[in-house]
């Protein structure tokens, strides 16, 4: 099954992606919000594993996409290593940008 296939057909509300942190194969749950609305996700960098995945949910209706997916360079078990958040904060960005909004 896909991430995508994971979320519901919208932006996500602040309490749906926290409930994300009690999955047991994302170890890693760093989302986008809107601006305007900074209750809604319209991004997310999940990591599964020792695997980054961006996502952006399109808001001229295509749903949830996954944009890009990129290796940790320093996986640890059950989180995410500090030297790995630069890579974070760029897939965040991607999300961000993908989905027309700004982090």
């Amino acid at each position: 099954m896909a991430l995508t296939d994971l979320l519901p057909d919208r932006p996500l509300q602040q309490s749906e992606v926290d409930a994300l942190d009690d999955s047991e194969k994302i170890v890693g749950n760093f989302p986008v919000y809107l601006e305007q609305a900074s209750r809604f996700a319209i991004g997310l960098v999940l990591v599964v594993g020792d695997t980054a995945h961006a996502l952006s949910y399109d808001v001229e209706g295509e749903g949830w996409e996954l944009i890009e997916t990129c290796a940790l360079d320093h996986p640890v078990d059950g989180g995410v290593h500090v030297d790995d958040m630069d890579l974070i904060e760029e897939l965040q960005s991607t999300a961000s940008q993908h989905a027309g909004a700004s982090a």
